[in-house]
């Protein structure tokens, strides 16, 4: 997917909005985070929410307590990682794959990181026969890299205080309880403008889809990828 600066979305510039989305990705917020976060009063807020939910950008969820709730749609998802950067060239393509590999390799490899590279394919753009790119569409499937859940626990507990010795402030508890498997998705994007990232519930809902296997069991991602097609 791919915005402009000049796009308005939901009232607001979709470059906001998309910074938005990208801090809710991996958890849940309610009105007072859209009031925080994009510095709107009540009002506004509850217009913007309403307008992302009718936008499918994001859709309610279980409430906190007696407060209403809501998480980020698949829409809201491929939102979050659409670019405003100019397409590329094949060849440049092909360098930022390669990089990402070598940051993959290196995440698996390190016994530091929380979570792991389970499972990523590459789709879109890349695989058709043209020069000139969208973007290197990946989606990566993270797993726990320890499966005890108490020395889990304890490793999360680690690189939280290892991003706050290093000045990271988590803001809210959400943005906390996710920094370990948020801190790998950032290591693998790697700020490369050319590279968005996607999991593998955005697949789920894409007709006549085609992917390469980058790391994986293909059997796994096959059941995880119903309608899409291996090349």
């Amino acid at each position: 997917m791919r915005i402009t600066k000049e796009e308005v979305v939901a009232g607001h510039s979709a470059l906001r909005v998309r910074g938005f989305l990208r801090r809710f990705e991996h958890g849940f917020f309610m009105l007072s985070a859209a009031e925080g976060s994009m510095q709107l009063k009540s009002r506004q807020a509850a217009e913007f929410v309403n307008d992302l939910v009718a936008l499918e950008l994001i859709e309610p969820t279980m409430p906190f307590g007696d407060k209403a709730a809501f998480q980020v749609a698949t829409r809201g998802h491929a939102f979050a990682n659409a670019t405003a950067a100019k397409p590329i060239y094949r060849r440049t393509a092909e360098r930022v794959l390669r990089e990402f590999m070598d940051r993959v390799n290196a995440v698996n490899a390190s016994k530091e990181y929380a979570f792991k590279v389970k499972s990523a394919v590459l789709f879109g753009s890349m695989l058709s026969c043209v020069d000139r790119l969208g973007d290197v569409d990946v989606a990566v499937d993270l797993q726990r890299r320890i499966s005890d859940s108490a020395k889990f626990r304890q490793q999360c507990d680690r690189r939280r205080h290892l991003a706050e010795d290093l000045g990271r402030a988590f803001s809210t508890a959400i943005d906390w309880a996710t920094w370990p498997k948020k801190e790998v998705v950032l290591q693998l994007k790697a700020r490369s403008r050319g590279l968005c990232l996607h999991g593998f519930d955005q697949l789920m809902e894409m007709e006549n889809l085609r992917y390469r296997i980058l790391v994986g069991d293909a059997s796994l991602i096959a059941s995880q990828i119903p309608a899409g097609c291996a090349v």
